[in-house]
């Protein structure tokens, strides 16, 4: 059996339960206009989904605005604030992590909404991207206090904490311990076909989307034709659901197909 053979059994069962899965794109790293900022619109706009633009603050240009001036389907989130690695020597790296006082992190964080909303205005969603998809324990609540509603990391989501809801990523397209390009494909449905038959199945929240994550700036041919047989299959089945980026962090109930 392929992989695609067993993701296409899996939506059927979905379809033949009248039930949909949601899924979402988040890109992290923008900063600026350019060819490969361009790619991931044209693909995320033909496909007609919504996309989540992690923004890095600190590095974001006017000439990202203007791209985005076009493109109601995008919604910028906020990336951390300048990506920076102060983690302790040895430790794995994270910008907001627990070698910082908390009110030190809650400034930047407060400061990355700030200087996205002034760049973006009301299109930001007040959702934390931490760089690296790492922070520290209390981040939560240093969130919910700076203006935050939800964080999006990656991998399993867990329960809201602070306030503050989860909306993780669960598949990423790059193969960052290895080739850097893209994932085996067969590697990457296998995932997707485990997280579908886990919400269908009660081990995971149903209403929980499924994450595809992207980083626009470092792909290459390979990782934009993974992304492309991705949307050429994924985008529009009736088993799937792409919700708006807007509502990504609130209750949301279990969808139904309409027939």
């Amino acid at each position: 059996m392929t992989s695609w053979t067993a993701v296409t059994e899996e939506l059927a069962r979905w379809t033949d339960l009248d039930r949909r899965c949601p899924l979402w794109l988040r890109d992290d790293d923008a900063v600026a206009a350019g060819p490969q900022l361009d790619g991931l619109l044209t693909r995320s706009t033909q496909a007609g989904i919504p996309l989540g633009l992690a923004v890095i603050p600190a590095d974001a240009e006017p000439s990202l605005a203007e791209a985005l001036a076009g493109h109601a389907h995008v919604t910028p989130l906020v990336h951390g604030w300048s990506h920076a690695d102060h983690a302790a020597p040895g430790k794995k790296k994270c910008e907001f992590g627990s070698e910082r006082p908390p009110e030190i992190r809650q400034a930047e964080a407060e400061r990355g909404l700030s200087t996205l909303r002034s760049l973006f205005g009301d299109r930001v969603l007040p959702l934390f991207v931490p760089p690296w998809n790492r922070m520290a324990a209390d981040m939560p609540a240093c969130l919910s206090a700076a203006g935050y509603r939800a964080v999006s990391a990656f991998g399993p989501s867990p329960n809201p904490r602070d306030g503050i809801a989860w909306v993780n990523t669960h598949l990423d397209l790059i193969d960052w311990r290895g080739t850097r390009s893209a994932v085996p494909l067969d590697a990457l449905l296998d995932l997707l076909c485990r997280e579908l038959r886990d919400r269908r199945e009660g081990r995971r929240i149903p209403a929980e989307p499924i994450g595809l994550l992207t980083h626009h700036r470092v792909h290459d041919a390979a990782i934009w034709g993974l992304l492309d047989r991705l949307l050429d299959r994924l985008a529009g089945h009736p088993a799937l659901d792409w919700p708006a980026i807007a509502s990504l962090g609130r209750p949301r109930p279990e969808n139904r197909v309409n027939r």
